[in-house]
C-alpha cells in the first residue's frame, strides 16, 4: 500500500485503478461512494450558514487571478495550516467549525458577468470538498457557474470527494485539478492532518482524475520530511505512474503557533525524532530540491517556492523559519 512503509529498494505497488464512480445523491456517504473510510465529526463540530457580499477574491497569490473560498473554516484541522495565521484567528479554535456561505454561488454568477475573465483558485483558505460539500455543493454549484462563463480554474483538495465532480470538470476547456500530498507515508499524515483523508484515498483520486483526462497537479506542500524509507526518487515515481503533470512544493511556515502544535502533536510518537525536522533548512531545502529535480526529470512541471528568487528572498524565507 502507497500510503504503508516504503521498503526502500526502488519499488511500491501503486494503488489498482479504479472502477467508474456510479452516481449517487449528495446525502451519500464518502464510504459508501468511494470505499474511503473518513472519520465522522467531531462531537464539539460546529456548522453554520452565513451569506456574503462578494464570492471571488482578487490577487490571491502571484500566478492567480482570482480565488473562490465556499466555506470559512475547515474540518480537516491540519496542526501547520496557515489559514489562521492570514484570518488572525486561534489556532485551537480552527477545525472546530466551519460556515457554509450559503449563497456564495448567486453572488460569484454576478461577479463573473461584470469582473475581467481569468483563473480562479478553489481554494486558498479552506477545503473544497471537506465533508460538508457533501450536502451544501456550494462548490459544485460553483463550478457549475464558472463553467456557464468559460472561465479557468485550478482546484486543490484533500478529499476525494473531488472526483463526484468529474462530469463537470471533463466539459471546462481549461482546468486543472490536484491534491495536496505533502507526505507518502500515511503513519506521519495520521499525526499532523489526523482528520484528513488518508494519503491512498488522495492517490487513488489523483489517479481517477488523470484517467478521466484531467491535467492533474500535486502539492507536496509543507513538505514533510522524508519517513517510512521514501526517497526524493521513489516519490517522483509514484507521482509520476500516477500521470501527475504539475507540482509544487514549499517549506513549512512556523509562524501563529504551527510549530508548537505541530510538536504537541508528535511528542511521544515513534516519529517525533524525524519529523521535527520539519523546520530545519538544512534538511528540508536540499529535499525538496531533491523531489523537484526528480520530478522534472520524469517530465513533470514542478515548481518551489524559492525558484528564481533573489538572495534576499532567500534570506527572508531563512528568517521566516527562524519565527
Amino acid at each position: 500500500m502507497l500510503s504503508g512503509r516504503h521498503d526502500g529498494g526502488g519499488t511500491f505497488t501503486l494503488p489498482p485503478r479504479a472502477t467508474p464512480i456510479r452516481s449517487a445523491s449528495s446525502s451519500g456517504g464518502v464510504d459508501e461512494l468511494f470505499g474511503v473510510y473518513v472519520r465522522s465529526p467531531r462531537d464539539s463540530f460546529e456548522i453554520r450558514e452565513i451569506h456574503v457580499d462578494s464570492a471571488l477574491r482578487k490577487d490571491p497569490l502571484p500566478w492567480l487571478d482570482y480565488s473562490f473560498n465556499p466555506y470559512v473554516g475547515c474540518f480537516h484541522s491540519c496542526s501547520f495550516c496557515y489559514v489562521p495565521r492570514l484570518l488572525q484567528t486561534d489556532r485551537a479554535e480552527w477545525g472546530t467549525s466551519v460556515a457554509v456561505k450559503r449563497n456564495a454561488p448567486t453572488v460569484l454568477a454576478r461577479e463573473v458577468k461584470r469582473l475581467p475573465r481569468g483563473l480562479v483558485a478553489i481554494s486558498t483558505a479552506t477545503d473544497p470538498y471537506q465533508f460538508v460539500e457533501g450536502k451544501y455543493r456550494i462548490t459544485r454549484h460553483a463550478l457549475e457557474v464558472l463553467l456557464r462563463a468559460d472561465w479557468p480554474v485550478s482546484v486543490l483538495s484533500r478529499s476525494p470527494l473531488m472526483m463526484r465532480d468529474i462530469d463537470l470538470f471533463s466539459r471546462f476547456r481549461s482546468v486543472e485539478v490536484g491534491m495536496s500530498v505533502p507526505t507518502l507515508d500515511d503513519r506521519a499524515r495520521a499525526l499532523l492532518e489526523p482528520w484528513a483523508p488518508p494519503i491512498e484515498a488522495r492517490l487513488r483520486c489523483l489517479r481517477t482524475l488523470a484517467d478521466a483526462g484531467l491535467t492533474t497537479f500535486v502539492s507536496f506542500s509543507p513538505a514533510y520530511p522524508p519517513t517510512g524509507g521514501w526517497t526524493a526518487a521513489t516519490i517522483a515515481d509514484t507521482f509520476h505512474e500516477l500521470g501527475i503533470r504539475k507540482g509544487f512544493s514549499r517549506l513549512l511556515d512556523p509562524r501563529w503557533g504551527a510549530r508548537d502544535a505541530m510538536l504537541g502533536r508528535l511528542a511521544g510518537s515513534d516519529l517525533e525524532t524525524e519529523l521535527v525536522r520539519f523546520t530545519d533548512r538544512e534538511t528540508m531545502v536540499p529535499f525538496i530540491q531533491a523531489v523537484a529535480q526528480e520530478c522534472r526529470d520524469r517530465g513533470i512541471a514542478f515548481r518551489t517556492e524559492l525558484d528564481g528568487a533573489s538572495p534576499a528572498r532567500r534570506a527572508e524565507e531563512a528568517n521566516r523559519q527562524e519565527v
